[in-house]
């Protein structure tokens, strides 16, 4: 009798004994591909799939050919999400993820896709759509996103969606915002960072066209963390095409990666904290008064920050500011710069206590060179009780320290150390 009750309780089906609100909990953490498949399992499970909240479809395969097989999936694809929404029932969704390419033909469909989201009150939405057209057709995203109360976190990845939002009440609810476009054709983009009264969070990632002239203005008054990413198929240097406005005044953190320096403006960013720019191109020759007055302008807005991290091969001695606040600091060296600027960060750099040195090998064309035989190096370390170095031992064993002085200063009784390297 023991043994047949032992025998029971091990085939007894635990699982689907569990309330419906947990199953969905369960579901919502695997693509809804698989969440769909477990209708078939019984009748418990039949329509436990149509009230997950979270809504995860994906189909990345690309082809140009449109060959037989390929076709025969992207039609399956769509076929398969125009089902399980068309049965979804009245509960909310808390996430819509949508990463696909897509034929022109098909624009419509995907918005009524993100429409449907909208009615369900959707909290997430993700975004990736890439069109497989060489003309590359686009379509706006639906106004409704735009007015959606309950919309929270935004990610849009598209070389084929545009954006037009109204003039007033644009996302009153949206505290995350996360887009990446490829070539954007007008101001279209720019509108989304100057509608958002609550955004917290913005990360934008941009292809810029060659020869076209773009701004892009961030106005956001709650904004605390903001990621720019910009790069352009034009040959960088003296002609320079777009600016770059910033407006926001609780804005705490800011990230900056670019292939050119651009022209910064910003207005009200007292407030950060924490800062990073990382420029890919070298100016080498060709920097000028042009140039150095757009360091200046950039780095200015960092001169209050406690972290900072910056590319030294953008940066001169006479763009410095002062930097009385901050704590630590990493500096990316390159071989075609002087190791001065090192040297002078660290005089204007009062409160220093951690410092990152990475050198990176990168060919380029400018024609200073570091002769380290020739080099003198003073470093003035004031309280700085932590020094890593990344990649540059090789430099570094090419210097020798031949004098360290001590001394404290009558002001403030602070003790320094002078180190002289050759």
């Amino acid at each position: 009798m023991c043994s047949k009750s032992n025998s029971q309780a091990k085939g007894k089906d635990r699982i689907s004994e569990l309330p419906d609100a947990v199953l969905c909990h369960i579901l919502s953490f695997i693509p809804t591909k698989y969440s769909v498949r477990t209708s078939i399992l019984s009748t418990r499970w039949k329509s436990i799939y149509g009230s997950v909240p979270n809504l995860d479809f994906e189909f990345e395969q690309m082809s140009t050919t449109w060959k037989e097989e390929y076709m025969s999936n992207y039609v399956g694809f769509f076929m398969f999400v125009d089902r399980v929404l068309s049965l979804r029932d009245s509960l909310d969704i808390q996430k819509f993820r949508l990463h696909c390419y897509c034929r022109v033909e098909d624009f419509s469909r995907i918005v009524g896709w993100i429409c449907t989201a909208i009615r369900h009150n959707v909290v997430e939405l993700d975004l990736c759509v890439y069109s497989d057209n060489i003309v590359c057709p686009t379509f706006e995203l639906p106004q409704c996103v735009f007015m959606c109360k309950t919309l929270v976190v935004l990610k849009v990845k598209s070389n084929c969606i545009t954006y037009a939002p109204p003039t007033s009440s644009s996302f009153p609810s949206l505290k995350f915002l996360d887009v990446k476009v490829d070539y954007p054709e007008d101001d279209s983009v720019e509108k989304l960072f100057t509608c958002c009264p609550v955004l917290e969070d913005l990360s934008i990632d941009a292809t810029i066209r060659d020869a076209l002239i773009l701004s892009f203005k961030v106005s956001a008054p709650e904004l605390k963390r903001l990621r720019m990413t910009f790069f352009s198929d034009m040959i960088v240097g003296k002609d320079f095409l777009y600016d770059i406005s910033i407006n926001a005044p609780k804005l705490e953190n800011l990230d900056i990666k670019q292939d050119d320096l651009s022209v910064y403006l910003f207005e009200n960013v007292n407030s950060l904290v924490k800062g990073s720019v990382d420029l890919y191109y070298h100016y080498g020759q060709y920097w000028d008064d042009e140039v150095s007055e757009r360091a200046t302008v950039l780095l200015e807005a960092f001169s209050n920050v406690k972290c900072l991290s910056i590319s030294a091969h953008f940066v001169e001695e006479g763009c410095l500011p002062a930097f009385h606040h901050l704590t630590e600091l990493k500096l990316v060296l390159y071989d075609c710069y002087h190791w001065e600027l090192l040297t002078e960060l660290l005089k204007k750099s009062p409160n220093l206590e951690s410092l990152v040195i990475e050198h990176k090998k990168v060919r380029c064309i400018s024609t200073h060179a570091v002769i380290y035989t020739n080099l003198q190096l003073f470093i003035v370390l004031n309280h700085l009780f932590f020094l890593r170095t990344r990649n540059v031992l090789r430099i570094m064993t090419r210097l020798k320290v031949i004098q360290k002085m001590s001394y404290t200063r009558r002001i403030d009784g602070v003790h320094r150390s002078l180190y002289l390297f050759v």
